[in-house]
């Protein structure tokens, strides 16, 4: 039985904290929290073989070679910024992993990039993923500002093309959302559902490979307490991972 082998990058962080008394202060770090865990629990619970590689230690893990990431049949950015992506040693030559990525799924390999503060151009631009090469291999176009529309009061994404095979078993009728990245359709991708009339799912092929963007959050913060909990929430990652190895 073919397990697909699945590389989900980001979705950790750690916070810190200043302790201001008068004139004194320290920051100190406080907490850290692995949100990618659950992502990929679900996920290795439907038949995907999803290994997870925490914020930090993108710089000295992750692949930087075609023979190594092609180990894997589709890699997953969430929430992680194109700077800790591009980041180089102190001093020498560095591997431009975005430039790799781009010909991994040229040459065959599955992208999904899923929303958040770090994805697409990101809280302040920062993120700012369409001044690098996955700009050509991401089915939306990225804006060149702080893309994030906060919805609080909760927002429902609308599917427009139910009979896709990511939403086999998934249903049309989906839990609402806290927010995402607002993103503009391509002529060359298929938009298969929007979220206040702008793209929520789209999906294109670049060259041999696939590629996928999820412009809410997979993990908590715009992604709600029932979507984690909405039984379609696994169902559609799962079939939006076999659309980009092409076992659909």
């Amino acid at each position: 039985m073919y397990t697909p082998k699945v590389l989900f990058v980001g979705e950790t962080y750690t916070a810190m904290f200043t302790y201001i008394r008068g004139c004194d202060y320290v920051t100190l770090p406080n907490s850290s929290r692995v949100k990618g865990e659950g992502f990929c629990d679900m996920l290795s619970g439907r038949g995907i073989d999803a290994q997870l590689m925490s914020t930090d230690a993108i710089a000295e893990d992750f692949p930087v070679t075609m023979e190594a990431l092609q180990a894997y049949d589709a890699v997953v950015l969430s929430d992680v910024g194109s700077n800790t992506m591009l980041k180089k040693p102190a001093s020498g030559y560095a591997v431009n992993r975005l430039e790799l990525l781009r010909e991994y799924v040229e040459l065959g390999g599955g992208l999904l990039m899923c929303g958040g503060y770090f994805s697409f151009s990101g809280i302040g631009n920062v993120a700012r993923y369409g001044m690098t090469p996955l700009a050509a291999v991401l089915p939306v176009d990225i804006l060149n500002y702080d893309d994030r529309v906060e919805c609080p009061q909760g927002i429902k994404p609308v599917i427009t093309q139910s009979e896709h095979s990511v939403f086999e078993g998934v249903g049309e009728v989906w839990p609402a959302f806290c927010g995402y990245n607002k993103v503009g359709p391509r002529a060359d991708a298929m938009t298969l559902a929007t979220i206040s009339g702008d793209p929520f799912i789209t999906a294109a092929h670049y060259g041999k490979g696939r590629s996928m963007a999820f412009t809410s959050d997979c993990t908590p913060n715009w992604a709600t307490e029932e979507f984690l909990a909405w039984e379609g929430n696994g169902q559609f990652f799962r079939n939006a991972i076999l659309w980009l190895t092409g076992r659909e």
